[in-house]
């Protein structure tokens, strides 16, 4: 494969590989913020249930009673709509995760390419330098020996 060909496809796969990594990233703080925010929601229902139970000890008024539960009915249901949309991030997640790790292979393997024709061509500059090496030797032995 020539060496310019080579050189530009090991480019392109940095640039895809360095896009994957980008999104991967996104992704990742995508998932942090929103396990941040059902750990937000859990906390605010929990804290609201604690109000509760000690309005309950207290005594507390039926209609008071039935906006509590309907808040806290309202804050599961955004629980479990946070709980699910980590699990949706987490799947987003895994699947840049895996484009990343498709764009990193592509480009190892082309550096792994240039790695290996750079080896053959220090291989065969290295054998011309022993010809000609081998050449003047033998010139120079047969100039000593008057055989030229």
């Amino acid at each position: 494969m020539n060496t310019v060909v080579l050189a530009h496809l090991t480019e392109q796969a940095e640039k895809a590989r360095n896009e994957a990594a980008k999104l991967l990233a996104e992704e990742r703080q995508n998932k942090q913020k929103i396990a941040l925010q059902l750990q937000t929601l859990q906390q605010y229902r929990n804290d609201y249930a604690v109000q509760l139970q000690q309005q309950m000890q207290n005594g507390i008024a039926s209609n008071l009673l039935s906006n509590y539960r309907q808040f806290l009915a309202s804050l599961d249901s955004a629980v479990t709509r946070a709980q699910n949309a980590l699990v949706d991030q987490e799947t987003k997640l895994d699947k840049s995760q895996q484009f990343w790790q498709t764009k990193q292979r592509k480009l190892a393997s082309y550096e792994t390419l240039v790695d290996r024709k750079q080896a053959a061509e220090v291989k065969i500059a290295m054998k011309r330098e022993q010809k000609l090496a081998d050449e003047l030797s033998l010139a120079m032995y047969m100039r000593q020996r008057g055989l030229r």
